[in-house]
């Protein structure tokens, strides 16, 4: 009677943290918008453990969209670095997105670079929330 109870504990946990992945499970997405201000270019760089994108500008009130999806059995981890103003002198890393214990559908990371700092905007509910300060590079 233990071991059935045992063998029922370890397909209940099995079930429960892999449902996500036995389901069609729609794509993360992180959102980078300029909006620093009419004439100022935002440059970013994102990465994560399987991809890298390139270098790139956006205009004011541009954005890029990245789509993704979770791996089954590691934790996605997406990493950018925004840079702005007069020899990209600000700039600021951070984590755009980190995948929960539990593989994740349809999160939404939506981040906003102004003048004072980075704002995100987390599962599509406003309003947006500062999260990181511009680090001023010194020549």
């Amino acid at each position: 009677m233990n071991r059935l109870m045992i063998c029922m504990f370890v397909l209940a946990m099995c079930f429960g943290l892999n449902v996500s992945s036995w389901f069609k499970c729609p794509n993360n997405k992180i959102l980078i918008e300029n909006d620093l201000g009419p004439g100022l270019v935002l440059q970013y760089h994102c990465h994560s453990r399987d991809d890298n994108l390139t270098v790139a500008n956006l205009q004011f009130k541009e954005m890029k969209r990245i789509v993704f999806g979770d791996k089954l059995g590691r934790r996605t981890r997406w990493t950018c670095t925004l840079k702005h103003g007069l020899y990209m002198r600000y700039s600021k890393e951070f984590i755009a997105y980190k995948a929960g214990v539990i593989d994740d559908c349809d999160k939404w990371r939506h981040w906003i670079a102004k003048r004072d700092g980075i704002y995100l905007i987390k599962d599509k509910k406003l309003p947006a929330v500062f999260k990181h300060a511009w680090i001023k590079k010194t020549k």
